[in-house]
Formats: structure tokens, C-alpha cells, sequence
């Protein structure tokens, strides 16, 4: 009874395996590259669903000690194509050492889960350990992680417009559930593909659940209320990465301090351009309002009158530097009103491992304009989805998410802002330097977008939608992540008193 218990099909099918080892690495490295190809730096969004089925069916036809080192050995390799080019872009010492190895240990997991625990649960019951596993530890994942979201599945479902709807019911851990699903359900039916009652039966469930998915998200699309709007300008006029040879060449502060203001003077011609052109609110991106500590009075001062001579609502990003340092100090985000008064600040939160700012405490504020309730956030503050659900709480209609990336990151990270406003029911425009610069609804539907790196001007213009859409997600918080990882120690529970049970039978 224990060696039925412990070893089951997976003797046979790795006896079988034997005598095809190039086949059976060939499905493993395939998976490899399907999952590698698939995130990060690509987008292959069909992909994402084939790969993991390979690598689980890989698992399932070896033993446990060999056969989850190489899936290990997998991970790390997709990692490695999906991230290799973005990380290393800027910590290349971090990239070579720790993450590849690191993610690779961690996306390994939900495969040696799979691999100890399926063949131990009865029926198609089987097929929830690896969803579990694999959305219950990115759940944990996110929440824990200092560098935030980085990483997880439901980004490679970028553009699939009915799929992402059904982040505003669970939260990006419902894709990350219904693709894992799909892998464990794929290599069920093959393992079960002579028993055709239960095989139609399992099949049948997990068709409904995945119709049923596509269903909700095309009524959603096509039911969305057209309803106010305002028009957004997000302007990168001047690159502030353009200033770093001026400012080196620059022989004192005062030369310095020439060369800043010129680059403010840019961004507020631009300014003025927009509102004249009809912009009600005017968006700049992360760093643009570069300044020592000392001038921030004077810039505030410029900004407001700015602002009232236009009549308009404008979005500042600050980047003060101590002039004696020559590091930054502060980033922060400040808007005015069409009477110059400051509505709004938030303070960055997001990368606090690597940048030396001061800190934000995290919590989103918010101003009631004519036009909605308005809120705002700093690039990497988008990545973690436990704080932006304040913006499906508080009511906020509009997101702003002024950003600073660069080429590796491009159009990733932007993307993956957008799910964002999925999940929380709110409109975001995100106005990058070095990324594409993009105006969505509450649905993720582009309004208007463009690259950094492959246009002349810069400027999104859109009318933006400006209503909260209540979401589940936002109401019931990140439940489905609770349920994964519960449901995931339940099957564990149930796992070893079966073993036990058995072994004193």
C-alpha cells in the first residue's frame, strides 16, 4: 500500500521515459522557452498558457529528485530570456548573482507541489495543486516582495481585453489561477484519456469555468457606460536624461542652474500649448521637474502661475537634489489648481531598495475636481496592487502615473500599469520618459499611447473617462488570493492524513 502510495503512475511513466531522454529534455526545454519568451521583454500571450503544460508533464514523467532539479534549471532559464535584459540593464552585479536563481527556485515550487501531491488526490481534484500552488506563492510573492509584481503571470495576458476583465472580480491571481489550471488540466486529460466518461466530465468543468471567463469579459467591454470625460495632456517635452551633459560641462551651481531652467521653460511652453489647445488637466513625467532644494519655492511659484494663467489642473513631478551632495533627496508628485493652490502630494514609495529618496508612507490622497475624483501615484508605486486598491476605495475616477524608465522596460512596465486600472476601476494615463506614454479607461482600453523611443512628439492627448467603476476586487479585497493559498494547505492537510491513515492501515 505505501509504494502505491508514494510512487503510483509516476514509476511507470518515468520507466517510460527511460528510453526517450532527448524527447522528454526536449519537452522540457521547450516549456522553458515558451514561459521564457512569454514575459518580461516579450509578449507572447499563447505561449504563457503552452509552456508550463510541458514542464509539468516533464515533472510528472520523472522522479522527484532529478526531475525537479532540471525543472529548477528550467525556471532559471526562463527567467533569464524573459528578464536578462531588462535587470542587468541596470544592476547587472544583482541580475548575475541572485534573481535568475532566486525566481527560478520560487517558479520551481508549484511544479514540485504538483509533482508530490497530484498523484495522491482522487479524480479531477488532482488538477487544483499546481493553480493552487502557483497562485497561491505569487499572491505571497507580491505581497512580500520588495521590488512589488514584478514578474507575475496575468502580465503576460497584456492586450487580451475579455481575459483582463476578469481582474476587476479577482485581481491578477485569477489569471495566474485560470492558466495554471488549464497546464493542470491539459496533463490530466492525457493521463486519463482512456477513461472517456470522467475525461468529458473533468473537461466539461473546466470549459464552463473558462467560457464563463470570456463571457463576463466581452458583456463587460460592451457594457461599459460612456459617460464624462476630460481632456488629458501628458507632455514629454524635454528629456531629463538630455540634461546630463549640459550639467556636467556646467563649471558652478549658478551654470547649473541656467541649464534647469531652461528645461523648465520648455515644459511650461509645452504646458501652455496644451491648455490652449483645450487640455483641462497637463501631465508631466517622472523626474521632469528637476531641481536643487533651494529652488523649489522658485518652481512652485512658476507652476502656480502656470496654472492659473491657463486655468488648469497640472501634475508635477519633483526631483530635488542637495546641492552639496549631488544626489537626489526627495521625489514627489504635487498639483495645482486653476487657482495655483496645491490639491495634491504624494511622496514615491515604490523602489525604495534602490533609490535614496525620501520615502512615501504609501497612502494615496486624493482632490474633488469638477471633473472627478482624481488621485496620483509615482511610477513604481504601480507595481503593488495591495496599495493602488485605495484608489478602488476612495473612489478615485483617475489615475495619474507620472514615470522615468528606460529602453529594457519599454513597453513592459507600462503595461503593466494598466491592469491597474482593471482591477480597481479607475482611468489611468501614465506619461513615461524612456516608455510608451498611454491614457486607458477603467477597462484597459488604450486611449491614446506613444514611445518614447519611436516618436517625434511626444504628447498623449485623450479625453478621459472619468467615473469610478465599482469592481469586486476593489470591494472584497485580494480574496482570491486568500482562498488559493488556504485551498493550497487544506490539499496539503488532507495529503499527509491520507498518508498517515494509509501507514497505519
Amino acid at each position: 500500500m505505501n509504494a502505491t502510495l508514494h510512487d503510483g503512475p509516476q514509476d511507470a511513466s518515468s520507466e517510460a521515459t527511460e528510453t526517450r531522454p532527448i524527447l522528454s529534455l526536449a519537452m522540457l526545454l521547450a516549456g522553458s522557452l515558451l514561459v521564457g519568451f512569454s514575459m518580461g521583454s516579450w509578449l507572447a500571450p499563447l505561449a504563457a498558457w503552452i509552456g508550463p503544460v510541458l514542464i509539468i508533464r516533464y515533472a510528472r514523467d520523472h522522479r522527484v529528485g532529478r526531475g525537479w532539479l532540471l525543472v529548477f534549471a528550467a525556471c532559471t532559464l526562463s527567467f533569464a530570456i524573459g528578464f536578462a535584459a531588462i535587470w542587468a540593464a541596470q544592476w547587472p552585479l544583482l541580475y548575475v548573482v541572485v534573481l535568475p536563481v532566486l525566481y527560478g527556485l520560487v517558479w520551481s515550487l508549484p511544479y514540485l507541489a504538483d509533482r508530490l501531491m497530484s498523484p495522491r488526490l482522487p479524480g479531477f481534484s488532482a488538477t487544483l495543486v499546481y493553480p493552487l500552488a502557483t497562485a497561491g506563492l505569487e499572491f505571497v510573492n507580491g505581497s512580500v516582495n520588495p521590488v512589488g509584481a514584478w514578474g507575475a503571470t496575468g502580465f503576460t495576458q497584456y492586450g487580451q481585453l475579455p481575459l483582463m476583465q476578469l481582474a476587476s472580480v479577482t485581481g491578477m491571481i485569477g489569471i495566474t489561477f485560470l492558466m495554471g489550471w488549464f497546464a493542470s488540466v491539459a496533463n490530466w486529460a492525457w493521463e486519463n484519456r482512456a477513461r472517456s466518461a470522467e475525461l468529458r466530465r473533468g473537461l466539461a468543468v473546466f470549459g464552463l469555468v473558462l467560457a464563463a471567463v470570456f463571457v463576463f469579459g466581452a458583456v463587460r467591454l460592451n457594457l461599459a457606460a460612456p459617460g464624462d470625460t476630460v481632456r488629458v495632456a501628458g507632455i514629454t517635452a524635454d528629456p531629463t536624461r538630455a540634461m546630463a551633459e549640459p550639467m556636467r560641462q556646467a563649471p558652478d551651481a549658478a551654470a547649473m542652474r541656467v541649464v534647469i531652467q531652461d528645461h523648465w521653460d520648455v515644459y511650461f511652453e509645452a504646458t501652455a500649448r496644451e491648455a490652449k489647445a483645450g487640455a483641462q488637466l497637463v501631465l508631466w513625467p517622472e523626474i521632469s521637474g528637476v531641481m536643487f532644494e533651494p529652488d523649489e519655492a522658485s518652481f512652485i511659484g512658476q507652476a502656480q502661475e502656470v496654472a492659473r494663467e491657463q486655468a488648469i489642473y497640472l501634475a508635477v513631478p519633483f526631483w530635488i537634489w542637495n546641492e552639496e551632495t549631488m544626489v537626489p533627496v526627495q521625489n514627489k508628485l504635487l498639483v495645482f489648481d486653476p487657482a495655483g493652490s496645491i490639491v495634491l502630494e504624494h511622496a514615491k514609495y515604490g523602489g525604495a531598495i534602490v533609490e535614496n529618496t525620501e520615502l512615501g508612507d504609501g497612502v494615496l490622497r486624493t482632490v474633488t475636481t469638477p471633473f472627478g475624483v482624481l488621485s496620483g501615484v509615482i511610477c513604481w508605486d504601480a507595481d503593488y496592487p495591495a496599495v493602488i486598491q485605495q484608489a478602488g476605495r476612495n473612489g478615485t475616477g483617475l489615475l495619474l502615473v507620472p514615470a522615468s524608465d528606460w529602453a529594457e522596460i519599454d513597453p513592459l512596465h507600462t503595461q503593466m500599469a494598466v491592469f491597474r486600472a482593471v482591477e480597481n476601476g479607475h482611468s489611468l494615463v501614465r506619461q513615461a520618459e524612456g516608455n510608451v506614454s498611454i491614457a486607458v479607461d477603467p477597462y484597459g482600453q488604450a486611449l491614446a499611447q506613444t514611445d518614447f523611443f519611436d516618436a517625434t512628439d511626444r504628447t498623449v492627448v485623450a479625453q478621459v473617462p472619468t467615473a469610478h467603476v465599482d469592481t469586486l476586487y476593489s470591494s472584497f479585497g485580494r480574496w482570491l488570493g486568500w482562498v488559493c493559498v488556504v485551498g493550497f494547505l487544506l490539499l496539503i492537510g488532507y495529503v499527509v492524513a491520507r498518508a498517515l491513515m494509509a501507514r497505519r492501515a
